[in-house]
């Protein structure tokens, strides 16, 4: 049985499961090279059913994250409770950018050309259309042709959620958290517990008390981008001071039966349908900061980042609040969790030390692209009882082979050896001081580069964080570095020891090694772990033993693959590319080694 799952809007996504096996799994913007880009995700189905050798007529189902009618039923509830305040959706106010955002019949027809520019009525309405029109959306788009006998089957957005990562667990019983901006009803979290092939709800809490709407909007009033910077703030955050947690701890109150409700006198996104805070808010903070670029000559005022720690303090409050509820609720020790506000690596690295849950998982692309893959196995597996996957949820892209890789090179004309032992030389050059990008095996999925599309550092080298930020990935000074960390030698630098194989736990750096590992320690000494263990990737983990025995450190620095506003490289192409237009020193692709010298590489 082949069921093909689908994400759109923003992080648009697709997923092949076969018979409960992950065929293929990857982002639209990996190949259309548009940072989270929300297009109906044609490239990417077309990349699955290739890697499956299949066409859409060979298709059983196909899984939608989000259902139909549930959300206008739930977008009515809203407009009337707050009325008249929700007239301000007529107004079609572009969020925070001033001006009109598009028209309802070029929302309703194409979708949001952007953050906060779109139509609030056009986008509830596209989102019906698309119930209904998704099989004939899919057979033009792919200019399929010939007979299907797919069924498409539209899935509860956080039930995608929740499936996308209770049913790639290692466990057969656990408690799953998943946390958003809003689903298809209305749900912004979601507490539940799953036991085998079926998650059952706990407890839903719906927009507009949203976490992850609270952070994008006051993500936006940093002068970043809502829904997409995110995790810019929560970089930012460590540099600041708690100047305002006291009078933060006022827009989420926490129920003592373990909800919370936010306090929505300071915000507007349920008025407006947009990502924007109140004119209480402004009166009380001051003036949004405005969207100008970062750089260490004009670094954020401190007065912002000390909103951005005081932003991080109350969800990381409201993130252990309703961790432990759920926990009470279960009795499980397990806890799996998922949704966009799941990539805030700081609070989940709480959760698991701070709470009773003694084990933790997440699986890499915990947003919306990875709703997609939930889709498939909330039909494949919670539905249709297929054998739940238990492995190839991380290197889910596309591959080359030696022959593409080499010929990639050629066209491209650069000097260019094969070397005998690539993860030998790479560990060797990294002592060295040279920047590497590092191309290898099947692209990993979600966010963060989990070494196969990455860009490798000395971690014991400070400047190399500096020169990494200004001159390779041009992004701002303050934005940290991760380690990855031979799984087991982790606990001698950090200060847990437990798995995170995906990179999305924060745990502190040891005080004794701070000094040691300089470039992936953050300014409040923590790091945002990638434990590697030679089963889920033995040349990388090769490598870094490599760089161990030649430097006693079992880590390198590492970040994706792609210079700022980039999606993470896909093709060597890609990868070639950025190598050349970046300061990024030498390039290991496959087993090919390419460094920036006046003469081929020695």
């Amino acid at each position: 049985m082949y069921v093909l799952g689908i994400s759109r809007h923003h992080d648009a996504a697709a997923a092949l499961v076969r018979d409960g096996e992950i065929v293929a799994f990857a982002e639209q913007e990996r190949f259309s090279r548009i940072k989270h880009d929300g297009a109906f995700p044609t490239d990417a189905i077309a990349y699955c059913l290739r890697q499956g050798g299949i066409t859409l007529g060979d298709l059983d189902h196909v899984a939608y994250f989000w259902q139909r009618w549930p959300e206008p039923l739930h977008a009515a509830k809203v407009f009337a409770r707050y009325f008249p305040g929700t007239l301000e959706v007529f107004r079609n106010a572009k969020g925070d950018q001033g001006g009109r955002a598009q028209t309802m019949v070029d929302t309703f027809r194409h979708g949001g050309r952007g953050i906060d520019d779109y139509h609030v009525g056009g986008a509830v309405l596209g989102h019906v259309k698309r119930g209904y029109t998704l099989g004939r959306d899919l057979r033009q788009a792919l200019g399929y042709t010939g007979p299907t006998k797919f069924r498409v089957r539209l899935v509860d957005h956080h039930r995608a959620h929740g499936a996308s990562t209770f049913f790639i667990s290692p466990w057969e019983e656990a408690a799953v958290l998943t946390l958003d901006g809003i689903g298809s009803d209305g749900t912004s979290t979601c507490l539940s517990v799953g036991r085998g092939n079926t998650i059952t709800d706990l407890r839903r809490i719906k927009f507009p008390h949203s976490l992850g709407a609270l952070y994008a909007m006051v993500t936006g009033y940093l002068g970043f981008w809502p829904t997409m910077d995110e995790g810019k703030v929560m970089g930012l955050a460590p540099f600041g001071e708690d100047t305002y947690v006291e009078a933060f701890k006022d827009l989420v109150h926490l129920d003592p039966d373990g909800g919370y409700e936010l306090n929505l006198s300071w915000f507007r996104h349920h008025t407006s349908g947009k990502h924007v805070v109140s004119q209480k808010f402004i009166d009380t903070f001051g003036p949004p900061r405005a969207r100008t670029k970062v750089t260490a000559d004009d670094p954020v005022p401190q007065h912002y980042v000390d909103i951005a720690f005081a932003l991080q303090s109350v969800l990381e409050d409201a993130g252990l609040h309703l961790a432990r509820w759920l926990h009470q609720r279960t009795g499980l020790t397990k806890l799996c969790v998922a949704g966009g506000v799941a990539l805030n690596s700081v609070m989940n690295g709480r959760i698991l030390l701070e709470t009773p849950f003694e084990e933790f998982f997440a699986q890499p692309a915990a947003a919306d692209d990875g709703s997609a893959l939930g889709a498939a196995l909330q039909v494949s597996v919670g539905e249709r009882k297929a054998p739940r996957p238990r492995d190839g949820f991380l290197f889910t892209g596309p591959e080359f082979t030696e022959a593409e890789l080499e010929q990639a090179l050629v066209d491209a004309g650069v000097e260019y050896r094969r070397v005998d032992d690539i993860a030998e030389h790479t560990a060797t050059k990294l002592t060295e001081g040279l920047i590497v990008g590092w191309m290898q095996g099947r692209m990993e999925c979600g966010p963060r580069a989990l070494g196969n599309r990455s860009l490798l550092a000395d971690p014991r080298d400070a400047e190399s964080k500096t020169r990494m930020n200004e001159k390779v990935k041009h992004r701002e000074p303050f934005r940290p570095f991760a380690p990855s960390c031979l799984a087991e030698r982790a606990g001698e630098f950090f200060a847990s020891g437990y798995p995170s194989p995906v990179m999305l736990l924060v745990f502190d750096v040891l005080e004794h090694q701070r000094s040691v590992v300089p470039a992936i320690t953050h300014v409040d000494g923590t790091a945002r772990v990638q434990t590697v263990s030679a089963t889920d990737n033995p040349l990388y983990h090769r490598m870094i033993s490599h760089f161990d025995r030649l430097t006693g450190v079992p880590m390198v620095l590492n970040t994706s693959f792609n210079d700022n506003n980039e999606p993470i490289v896909t093709t060597p192409q890609d990868a070639l590319a950025c190598f050349l237009k970046t300061d990024v020193d030498a390039l290991a692709l496959g087993p090919f080694w390419v460094e920036k010298s006046g003469e081929a590489p020695a």
